[in-house]
Formats: structure tokens, C-alpha cells, sequence
């Protein structure tokens, strides 16, 4: 056997969490796969995992060498992935992070589509709204909104995604319209996830603390609230469009809206782009300029 299956042997059984689950994923007997990892510790002479009846866990060599032979084997698939896609479909797993209503309403209907067009792919999507590690978690790619600041990832900018202050007009029938950014301290404003709305004012964004009677973790319970006359709501444009062009809602400080909150995808800094990451990233491109509130924008270091 290659040095190449003892590395795959070892990478699938950290992955996997036994030998029996990455016997079966390889196609190889248990006690082989477990006779390819003594071997492959006793050539490095050094012990990568320690072992028991009930678990299995990384030494700390085992812990770094599973990294860099995990980085080393999707380059490789990487580029199998890269020379077949130049005339064959794409093939294998891809994994994406995504995360928040726009993930729901726009990426998941899409992934569908690019995953019904290539029949040879399987896409393994995860809601979610931490800060997860691509890395280290395995994910080929994460869907995120608004503004980015992690320098160790590249980011290509696959749709707009502007952020929109209205209220309804009997709102605006008893208590006015603003008309900058210091007319919303006498105003009352429905609260989001966080007490801040991001603003742009003589060219720089800030974050502004805004106070209100509503408070919700949910878009869609904001605009429920805006709706009612409950106060000024700040919303990304998805969720009021409708509203708006029907004229439930009306839109104020335009010239406030911030320019640094797209919808990203992002991916390892330090990874060769796979093909299929490239192609799934143009299908949502392609896809999100056909809803004429989005936009696609250009590749960007984060």
C-alpha cells in the first residue's frame, strides 16, 4: 500500500470518529485500515491517535498532522476537481455555510437548482449563524451578509444587499419624517438583533444606538411592527420591497444608507479555489442579478 491510502486511512478515521465508519467509507476491512494507521505511525515513528475501547482522540502531533494531510488531500481533489471540469460535470461534496433569512429566501432555491444540474454533486448546506471555522469544520465555502473583517479569508461580493430606514405612513402621519441622522434621537425606532442601524454620514459609516418599545431577533417581526405604526425599522431591502412598492412602508434617509453591507462568499485565503466552489459562486452571481434589488460585485480581500 501507498503512503497515500495510510494519509487517507488516518484523515478518515479523525473525520469519521472510528474505524469501522471510515473502514466502510473506504472499502476496506477494519482491521486493515487500523494495520495502515500502525504502519503509518510507526514509519513517522510518532503516535497520532490515542486509542480506546470507547473513543478514539488526536495526540497533539496527530492533532497538526491531521491538518496539513487534510489540506494537502483537498488540494488534490481540488485539482481533479479543476481538470474534470473542463469537460466533464463536477463531482463530489460541497459543503457551504450560510446563515440568516437571506440564506432561507434566495441561496437555498438556488443551491437546488445548481445541484439539479449537476447530478453528479452532493450539497451538504448548514444554517447557521455563528462565526464557524472553514478550515477546521471542513466547509468549502460560507454565504454571509453585511460587513466583513476577517483579513484571513477572500470574499467575492455576489450581491447587494442595502439596508433601508422607513416606517409606515401613519407613523410618519403622527410623528414626522426624518430628514438626518440626529432627527432620530426624537424618533422611536423598532430594535434588531443588536441596539445599533449602521449609517453613512459625509462619506463615513458609523454605527448610531438607536432605542425603542420593540425589540425582536426576527426580521420578519420587525416588519410586522413597522407595519403597525410601531416606529422606524431598519431592514435589509429584501424584506421591504414589497412593502414599499405597494406604499405600506416608506423609505427615509437614502442618503444614509450604508455601502459596505453585501452578501459575500467567502472562502480560506489559503486554499486553491475548487471548481466547483468557483461554479456554484458564478451560478449565485448570475442568479441574484436577475432580482433586480440585488447585484453582483468583484472579487475582494476581506
Amino acid at each position: 500500500m501507498s503512503r497515500w491510502t495510510e494519509v487517507e486511512v488516518f484523515v478518515q478515521v479523525v473525520e469519521s470518529g472510528s474505524f469501522s465508519s471510515a473502514a466502510q467509507r473506504l472499502g476496506m476491512s477494519k482491521s486493515h485500515a487500523s494495520r495502515q494507521l500502525s504502519r503509518l505511525e510507526g514509519r513517522l515513528g510518532v503516535q497520532l491517535l490515542k486509542r480506546s475501547t470507547r473513543s478514539l482522540s488526536l495526540t497533539e502531533s496527530g492533532r497538526a498532522y491531521f491538518q496539513r494531510c487534510k489540506n494537502i488531500l483537498q488540494l488534490l481533489d481540488d485539482s481533479d476537481q479543476e481538470l474534470m471540469a473542463q469537460g466533464i460535470s463536477p463531482r463530489g461534496t460541497l459543503r457551504v455555510s450560510v446563515a440568516g433569512a437571506f440564506g432561507e429566501r434566495y441561496v437555498a432555491p438556488v443551491a437546488a437548482e445548481f445541484l439539479r444540474r449537476y447530478p453528479e454533486l452532493s450539497l451538504d448546506i448548514d444554517f447557521s449563524s455563528r462565526n464557524v471555522d472553514l478550515v477546521e469544520e471542513g466547509f468549502d465555502l460560507a454565504i454571509r451578509a453585511g460587513t466583513l473583517r476577517d483579513s484571513s479569508l477572500i470574499a467575492r461580493r455576489i450581491a447587494e444587499r442595502r439596508l433601508i430606514v422607513c416606517a409606515s405612513r401613519d407613523y410618519f402621519d403622527e410623528f414626522g419624517r426624518p430628514d438626518s441622522i440626529a432627527d432620530l434621537r426624537h424618533h422611536t425606532c423598532l430594535v434588531g438583533s443588536v441596539p445599533t442601524w449602521r449609517l453613512r454620514e459625509d462619506g463615513q459609516h458609523r454605527e448610531l444606538k438607536i432605542a425603542g418599545r420593540w425589540r425582536s431577533n426576527n426580521g420578519h417581526a420587525l416588519l410586522a411592527a413597522a407595519r403597525r405604526g410601531l416606529g422606524l425599522v431598519q431592514l435589509p431591502e429584501f424584506y421591504v420591497y414589497e412593502d414599499i412598492k405597494a406604499g405600506r412602508l416608506q423609505p427615509v434617509l437614502d442618503h444614509c444608507q450604508p455601502t459596505d453591507t453585501a452578501v459575500w462568499a467567502v472562502y480560506p485565503g489559503n486554499r486553491h479555489v475548487s471548481a466547483k466552489v468557483r461554479l456554484f459562486t458564478e451560478f449565485l452571481v448570475a442568479e441574484f442579478r436577475q432580482v433586480d434589488y440585488l447585484s453582483q460585485g468583484d472579487e475582494a480581500g476581506l
